[in-house]
């Protein structure tokens, strides 16, 4: 935790918010946000005989929550459900499987930031519509406003200390399947120089092979490990290529996954970026991924032959996220 005051002032009006007759919270926040701010209102409940659904993209609990509501309340009771009712303090449950759960709550977190989101902003409206009647209170925790009802909070990042990365656009006509835009390949040379992790990103698996092609054969960018992977291949070649330490290494990839998280001194190249495959949700979680690392944050790159909504729309929001940081004053550089 890198910014107390943010966070205790999160976490007071959150519980302010629960006082009140309001039914839904919106708690806005760049990817990857902490969710001990929850800790608070979450014993609060289970203290008033209360029961908690928890919803998130990941098959098991949620371990930094569990932990922290430990220290206060080792007897806490838990479980991660598929489907069905359990009588539990805290039900945690997966979006996929959130259409099998039964039961009423007194309050229920969607937690669409702690984890890479492939959840559209249509998604989590259908899922609210879905909680209201079965839950007593809801807070969302998102990189956005989603519905239109209750109230908003917005929480810039306790856990970082550096801006969060904004992306650049390259605009281009040149055909990417068999040429490169300058301004590409000095960034390219630049990320080899400095032995960087680069994820170039393609938007469907016959463009993997055909950029990896390209690049293998074509570009001979030398002191650069080049790698194809997509959806369905073991991490575990991939976590061997990683620890590479005397050359750079670029993944040609059209999959999106937590692996991503593992992988330091990673910058992001998004090819036909206007294509429907990106977006801004993804845009978003992919420039939390280059900006993970607190003592030097990675470039994000979107290069395309014009510029769409959607990469419009997360150069908006990761500028807001920025613009809230100076305007409290977190950052002092």
């Amino acid at each position: 935790m890198l910014n107390y005051k943010e966070f205790n002032n999160c976490v007071t009006k959150i519980n302010q918010w629960y006082r009140k007759q309001s039914k839904v919270l919106t708690v806005t926040t760049s990817p990857y946000n902490t969710t001990l701010i929850y800790s608070s209102i979450i014993s609060e409940v289970i203290s008033q005989n209360g029961k908690i659904l928890y919803i998130w993209g990941e098959e098991l609990g949620n371990r930094e929550l569990i932990n922290n509501i430990k220290l206060k309340n080792n007897k806490v009771t838990y479980k991660f459900l598929k489907s069905g009712e359990a009588d539990l303090d805290i039900t945690f449950t997966s979006f996929k499987n959130i259409i099998n759960i039964r039961g009423y709550y007194d309050l229920c977190i969607i937690d669409d930031i702690s984890m890479f989101s492939l959840m559209s902003k249509e998604n989590i409206i259908e899922l609210v519509e879905g909680m209201y009647l079965y839950n007593k209170r809801i807070i969302i925790y998102s990189v956005e406003k989603v519905v239109a009802i209750g109230e908003r909070l917005d929480l810039s990042s306790v856990v970082a200390k550096r801006p969060f990365v904004e992306p650049r656009i390259i605009k281009t006509r040149i055909n990417l399947e068999e040429d490169i835009p300058y301004a590409l390949y000095e960034y390219l040379k630049w990320f080899r120089d400095n032995k960087r992790r680069v994820t170039i990103y393609v938007p469907t698996l016959d463009k993997v092979k055909k950029i990896y092609d390209y690049y293998n054969e074509m570009l001979k960018v030398e002191n650069v490990k080049l790698v194809a992977f997509t959806r369905g291949e073991s991490t575990r070649e991939l976590e061997k290529v990683m620890n590479i330490k005397d050359r750079s290494v670029f993944i040609i990839t059209n999959y999106y996954g937590h692996y991503l998280h593992n992988i330091n001194n990673l910058d992001i190249v998004m090819l036909f970026s206007d294509n429907r495959f990106y977006s801004y949700k993804k845009i978003l979680y992919l420039c939390a991924e280059a900006g993970k690392d607190n003592e030097k944050s990675g470039e994000v790159l979107m290069v395309s032959r014009d510029v769409s909504s959607d990469m419009e729309i997360s150069k908006t929001i990761s500028r807001d996220f920025n613009k809230k940081i100076w305007e409290k004053g977190l950052l002092r550089y």
